[in-house]
């Protein structure tokens, strides 16, 4: 069949899906060894760190950041302390070894209270800045946050500007404003001025009672005059909470926030886990406000809905379909796995969630907390980990992603749990060399830059003041994995290298798939996974084109990328989004294709299933090629 359609002389051979096979266990290609068990050995990291006690337990300590606060292309790990101990800034060597240069930065804070953190681009300078997150208990005013402004090239040291950057006061409310204990914080720009944003949620100790739990703290321009101060910051943050509609008291606790966007309408969205109540999201009315809860509409809390213990949290792509599905922990009622299942386009948007957990035997109660979706034998799919506070028997857990294998729905991948394959990661019974303590947060992360992800996972220990005694310190597990699977690591930079860049979405096509990763900031359990993307390849021999849809909506690409390496993609001046025909310049020659494209989907999707169409054309990003799209394109094309 002849055509003269302009895309016909892009088009790659497709190739074909594999079909599902009966589930075959095989030995994993990798283990998990941890690296701290023993502070004498060769092999010790150098992390030697462990949680001071906290209150009555450790409940809600455990938090850890994990970024390239130095730009050294080596990612590090901040440890916040609690009870008047020191927090750790532990710098990457390089070779699988850290030291603490926490005292040397001055970002210590020996003598504060501290259980979260969140590295921000603050100013959009390029650097990455730290938000220490304190513990305040009852007391809402004490010391909630401190601000350090990372000073950049050459020695990357901080400077503490929380008193330019506003105090953090606590907007007045004619009610006691009740916090309780930290439970965990997000960051990203939800009112879309382009400067970063951030909350964090409280527990609270006793159930059943009233507490304020979240505030939301908006960025704004410092308009008082820098004069000589050495410590003056940019921006200032306000407490945006009532501004918001977020300013409520729960009966239940609020666990692990995210700042997502769940209905893809540019603006970040907020869910938030609750213990003891009902899971929370509210969609962004995209006027810097939020609208009503939503979660248990759209399957968030269940099918049927009820009241679980929601802990942590994961996001990522189990089947790619394009967008993000999520995994839950639970105390006492099990975990919940979320297939995504919303639909969007011309016919409107519809956001859906199925929960799948025991379909897969990832329901069990296993009182849980931190949890990750990441690729750990680099095969293209995400698998799922996740840790435990129990000490015995086996809590901490691995499921593999046997995609393409699916469950009888013909749409969820098949997970398989091989925890026993990786024993000292879990915790077996009667298994001396596992992991016998409380866990809390997890983060998968490419220690040594060998191209597969080691593990960090935070060890707080059982209730010190209950049962005196020292608790394993924080845990560093190597990857042993020897497949030969190809890899690639993304490293984003928006306008003139800042580094604000969460909700930006990746697109990676190789050897017939489109995997999708997006940047968020804060997940896990009190945890911040690296803003640099990883993404298994499995064993293709080259990589087919990669696509950013950055947060302000427009797109870049790159044709030609090489696999095995970890590479920065700054964000171009020019915007590739409605680039159909890839030529450099979006003309009406893209009108035609994409009008073509939205009129023929089978028979576009047979010709050019390599093609980055579906990606570029996608003008309002919904996932959907429609008439709205060709709406959106006419208005860029001829104005």
């Amino acid at each position: 069949m002849k055509t003269h359609h302009p895309l016909l002389c892009l088009a790659i051979a497709a190739l074909a899906p594999s079909a599902a096979a009966q589930i075959v266990i095989s030995p994993l290609s990798f283990d998990l060894i941890e690296l701290t068990a023993d502070k004498q050995a060769p092999t010790f990291p150098g992390v030697d760190f462990q949680f001071g006690p906290v209150g009555f337990e450790p409940t809600e300590a455990g938090g850890v950041a994990v970024v390239d606060y130095d730009d050294d292309n080596l990612l590090d790990l901040y440890l916040p302390n609690t009870e008047l101990r020191a927090s750790k800034l532990y710098r990457n060597l390089g070779g699988g070894q850290f030291v603490d240069v926490a005292p040397a930065l001055k970002v210590d804070e020996p003598n504060k209270r501290r259980a979260g953190a969140l590295f921000l681009d603050v100013e959009n300078d390029g650097d990455l800045d730290l938000l220490s997150i304190g513990y305040p208990g009852y007391n809402a005013n004490l010391d909630l946050y401190t601000l350090f402004r990372n000073n950049g090239a050459p020695n990357f040291d901080f400077t503490n500007v929380t008193e330019s950057a506003g105090n953090f006061q606590l907007a007045p409310t004619t009610e006691l404003t009740l916090l309780g204990d930290y439970a965990g914080a997000c960051a990203g720009d939800y009112d879309g001025d382009g400067y970063v944003d951030f909350m964090s949620t409280w527990f609270a100790r006793l159930p059943g009672y009233l507490y304020d739990q979240m505030r939301i703290w908006r960025s704004i321009p410092n308009t008082t005059p820098e004069g000589e101060s050495t410590n003056w910051s940019e921006r200032v943050f306000i407490d945006d909470t009532i501004g918001t509609g977020l300013d409520e008291w729960f009966h239940g606790s609020t666990w692990t926030p995210s700042f997502i966007d769940y209905d893809r309408d540019g603006h970040l969205d907020l869910h938030v886990n609750i213990d003891f109540g009902m899971d929370i999201l509210r969609l962004n009315n995209g006027d810097g406000t939020f609208g009503p809860d939503i979660a248990t509409s759209v399957g968030l809390n269940g099918q049927p809905a009820e009241t679980r213990n929601e802990m942590g949290v994961a996001f990522g792509d189990i089947d790619f379909d394009g967008d993000l599905d999520q995994f839950h922990s639970n105390a006492y009622w099990g975990d919940r796995f979320y297939r995504n299942d919303s639909t969007f386009g011309q016919g409107g948007t519809t956001l859906a969630f199925s929960d799948f957990a025991q379909d897969v035997n990832a329901h069990l109660a296993r009182y849980g907390w931190g949890a990750a979706l990441a690729d750990m034998d680099n095969d293209r799919d995400l698998d799922l980990l996740r840790v435990a506070g129990l000490v015995q028997p086996q809590s901490n857990w691995y499921h593999q992603n046997e995609w393409p294998q699916l469950l009888d729905d013909g749409v969820t991948p098949m997970f398989t749990d091989r925890s026993l394959d990786v024993p000292q990661f879990s915790k077996q019974l009667g298994n001396p060399a596992g992991d016998t303590d409380v866990s809390k947060s997890l983060v998968p992360f490419d220690m040594d830059n060998d191209g597969d992800l080691d593990l960090i996972v935070t060890r707080p220990g059982q209730s010190p003041y209950i049962i005196p005694g020292q608790h394993r310190r924080a845990g560093i597990y190597l990857n042993t994995l020897q497949s030969g699977n190809k890899w690639l690591q993304l490293d984003l930079r928006g306008e003139e290298g800042s580094r604000n860049v969460t909700s930006a979405k990746v697109y990676v096509r190789a050897g017939g798939v489109t995997q999708v990763k997006q940047v968020i900031s804060g997940s896990s359990f009190m945890a911040q996974e690296p803003d640099r993307l990883h993404f298994g390849l499995g064993s293709v021999t080259d990589v087919d084109w990669v696509l950013v849809r950055w947060p302000d909506n427009t797109l870049s690409g790159s044709g030609t990328i090489s696999m095995n390496a970890i590479r920065k993609l700054n964000k171009p001046a020019t915007d590739s989004l409605g680039d159909i025909n890839l030529d450099g310049v979006v003309t009406a020659s893209d009108l035609d294709s994409l009008r073509w494209a939205v009129l023929n989907p089978a028979q576009a999707a047979a010709l050019f299933p390599d093609h980055p169409y579906l990606v570029v054309g996608d003008m309002n990003d919904d996932g959907e090629l429609d008439s709205l799209d060709i709406q959106l394109l006419t208005t860029k094309v001829f104005g």
